[in-house]
């Protein structure tokens, strides 16, 4: 692979190849729910129609089984702030350790909540956070390994033992090569360097860049985030890929700065059993690349894009509205009345998103999430595809958690109450 090189025309100009299925072949043997199944290259498609489950599936119940935080009392349950991304884990014991990185600690539950230990502290010594700590993810073997705002990254055991600290190489290479490209007003970073995704199952961690926002040309055009593979030891980094983010218009906000559209796609990764999994948030398919970026097959569901009903319109509209005037006094920009008018003023696109967050379980499952976007409605919606990419059903999930881990009998999610206050759930899956 070459070192990693964050030029223009890479970020412009590359794309993933996608091999054109084609139709079902006739025969009556053929039922509706077996994936049709393409080589092409060298890549296997597998593309689906309906789902392999009879009856309801999977499911997910309307109450946890376990709830970790609380509004006030004992310090070991108050939990200050937790990644929505990745902010938990279920270490594999059952224990649960939980990342606050407002207290820069990790804090570790039994199997039904109570509390045990905690380990790490802010500071600058072996195990201690010299920042806020914000992600955490399960490693090789029993270990887990926390990323900080800094981007560096610890190591730990499974009984919290510091293993050793290091620095991704990706971090100083590409702020030189951004700099250049942001300078000459070219591309925005939508926010600073770098993003932790995970851990392949080589050892090698995998990281992106900040989404790149196009700030010329004319029409609309695609934000970019490339991907690279850094070694553990926080080596070098290697580009294993670019791919589509965000809709934007050059100039079309004030200032001369890029507009976006309402119900952006969105570019979602997860880390599975042989490599991680892609989807660009605008079609019903799921990228699957091994640990070397290598794509291997596409996942395909034949399912028509969702239009932007008129009640979807007005449900976002009353939540922008109300996100806005809920800032009261720290509200920026002008009165609330011209903030809600610019933000209404933003175009739709010709369809709602797809794929927005993507997650593998133990077995190999991969989990697809998509928001629903109907007014009141408190479900997302999960589309569960085999670890082979045959479509299986939807699992529906409550619209408030934020899904931190998926496993083969529960998921763990993030959940804030109407005071702010953050929790951790644990929600069974009935099979």
């Amino acid at each position: 692979m070459k070192k990693l090189g964050f030029c223009l025309t890479t970020l412009l100009l590359a794309t993933v190849a996608c091999a054109e299925g084609g139709d079902r072949p006739p025969g009556e043997d053929s039922s509706p729910s077996d994936p049709f199944v393409l080589d092409s290259a060298g890549i296997r498609i597998i593309e689906s129609s309906a789902p392999a489950w009879d009856g309801d599936g999977w499911r997910v119940p309307d109450t946890p089984s376990v709830v970790i935080g609380r509004r006030e009392g004992d310090e070991r349950y108050l939990l200050g702030w937790v990644n929505w991304r990745s902010g938990a884990v279920v270490l594999r014991d059952g224990r649960i350790a939980v990342l606050d990185g407002r207290s820069a600690m990790i804090r570790v539950y039994s199997p039904e909540g109570e509390h045990i230990e905690d380990w790490g502290r802010r500071g600058e010594g072996p195990g201690e956070f010299g920042s806020y700590p914000g992600r955490i993810f399960p490693y090789r073997g029993d270990s887990i390994l926390v990323s900080e705002e800094t981007h560096q990254f610890s190591v730990f055991d499974d009984e919290g033992r510091f293993g050793r600290r290091a620095m991704p190489g990706m971090r100083l290479s590409l702020w030189y090569d951004l700099r250049d490209i942001v300078d000459r007003g070219i591309l925005l970073a939508a926010y600073s360097c770098c993003d932790f995704l995970g851990a392949l199952p080589t050892g090698v961690l995998l990281l992106s860049t900040p989404e790149m926002i196009p700030n010329s040309g004319t029409g609309t055009k695609r934000g970019s985030v490339l991907v690279a593979v850094v070694p553990d030891t926080g080596g070098v980094a290697d580009s294993v890929g670019v791919y589509n983010a965000g809709r934007y218009r050059p100039g079309a906000a004030p200032g001369g700065r890029p507009g976006g559209f309402h119900f952006q796609p969105s570019f979602a990764v997860a880390v599975g059993p042989d490599g991680y999994l892609v989807t660009e948030g605008d079609s019903y398919s799921i990228e699957a690349y091994d640990a070397n970026g290598r794509l291997s097959r596409i996942i395909r569901l034949a399912r028509e894009h969702r239009p932007v009903t008129e009640e979807a319109r007005a449900a976002n509209e009353n939540e922008i509205r109300d996100r806005i005037l809920g800032l009261g006094d720290r509200l920026e920009g002008g009165s609330p009345d011209e903030v809600i008018r610019g933000a209404l003023s933003v175009p739709y696109p010709p369809h709602l998103p797809t794929f927005e967050w993507l997650h593998v379980d133990p077995e190999g499952n991969i989990w697809a999430g998509q928001r629903r976007y109907g007014a009141g409605d408190d479900m997302n919606e999960f589309f569960v595809f085999a670890g082979d990419g045959r479509y299986l059903g939807i699992v529906e999930v409550p619209a408030k958690l934020s899904v931190l881990q998926i496993g083969a009998d529960f998921i763990l999610a993030q959940f804030s109450d109407d005071l702010g206050v953050q929790y951790v759930h644990m929600y069974g899956i009935g099979k």
